[in-house]
């Protein structure tokens, strides 16, 4: 924990890369991705053999969600 009165320089801000979503059980279930284009700024939507573009940024809100992949904004 580090305390505000330790800390200097402005705050850091993330952005938000990718997304890896899992739907099932512990035991066993699926995976998905969801990752911005570095180049393009766009959204694609991985699942299995296929990729999908994303338009609809309402496809990211999911309970599925597992992990989330940011990088530091310089």
């Amino acid at each position: 924990f580090l305390s505000l009165k330790f800390s200097s320089g402005p705050v850091p801000t993330y952005n938000l890369f990718g997304i890896s979503n899992h739907s099932g059980t512990a035991y066993s279930g699926h995976y998905t991705a969801q990752c911005k284009h570095p180049f393009t700024n766009q959204w694609h939507e991985f699942n299995d053999s296929s990729v999908y573009s994303l338009s609809d940024k309402s496809r990211f809100i999911s309970s599925n969600a597992y992990v989330l992949f940011y990088e530091r904004n310089k």
